[in-house]
């Protein structure tokens, strides 16, 4: 298979690169955005659209390669969306519930100022200049999610780290590790809380660990998942099979969690009867 980008364009690679590609009878568009980024990713979104974010002057043959790499999985993640139901947008009404902890809560909505959220005994409890206007509420939920994951993703970071650092294969890594470099361990380094719309969790190379404040929303169990997940990033960088043997050993059975993520966290008042 030929690389899928022209000599002139490596020579001078544009910010933004765009062409159609064809593999196993499926047609997709690519699109290659450049940023202030470290490594590359890539996004499938519900519209078929492929996304490559690349660093600004990462190679073109290493944006190739990746992508070539990939084309088998990017094929099978076009078809399980597209045969996949388009989920409903989240409703910001009175009465329909919004998951906290993986938990329904109903919102009701109260006028008044400041804007402020309140949770407590199965209710959010909104106050809002506007309780009438749904992206008014919206809003006020957002910020509300991002102030209460700052506390709970960051409680919930310590305690797996504490419990991560306990388990026999991460001992024997960080042992290893001190054998060869001198290091003790893979320190943890700044905890970022933000919201994400492609990915749950993500870890530098540095040891920063960035986190959805959607989370907040999920399970306990499946945030503790995101989270070791992200710990294993510490030693292995790569998905690899020595990535997800740490992580089957640092959370045994973690796979049964992974659903969890993709459950809706809101639901109409009939649904929740």
């Amino acid at each position: 298979m030929g690389s899928m980008l022209g000599a002139k364009h490596r020579m001078n690679p544009p910010p933004l690169y765009h062409r159609q590609y064809d593999h196993q009878q499926q047609t997709f568009d690519v699109v290659i955005k450049r940023s202030r980024r470290k490594t590359l990713a890539i996004h499938v979104l519900r519209t078929g659209l492929v996304e490559i974010r690349a660093p600004l002057h990462c190679a073109w043959q290493q944006i190739d390669d990746f992508l070539d790499a990939r084309l088998d999985w990017i094929v099978a993640a076009i078809q399980q969306l597209a045969n996949s139901p388009v989920p409903e947008a989240p409703a910001y009404c009175d009465g329909e519930y919004h998951d906290y902890l993986g938990e329904p809560h109903e919102l009701l909505l109260v006028r008044g100022k400041p804007s402020q959220v309140v949770v407590g005994a199965g209710q959010l409890l909104v106050r809002c200049a506007a309780p009438g206007d749904p992206l008014q509420v919206q809003q006020c939920l957002l910020k509300f999610w991002r102030q209460r994951a700052l506390l709970v993703l960051d409680e919930r970071l310590r305690d797996c780290r504490r419990r991560f650092d306990q388990v026999p294969a991460v001992a024997a890594l960080i042992q290893r590790k001190a054998a060869l470099s001198g290091e003790s361990e893979n320190a943890v380094g700044k905890l970022t809380v933000r919201r994400m719309t492609a990915r749950w969790g993500s870890c530098s190379r540095g040891g920063d660990i960035c986190l959805n404040a959607a989370l907040v929303q999920k399970p306990p169990v499946a945030i503790d998942m995101v989270i070791i997940h992200e710990l294993c990033h510490l030693h292995h960088f790569s998905h690899s099979k020595a990535f997800y043997a740490l992580m089957e050993a640092a959370m045994p059975g973690w796979r049964d969690h992974e659903s969890l993520l993709n459950q809706p966290s809101w639901r109409r008042q009939a649904d929740s009867l």
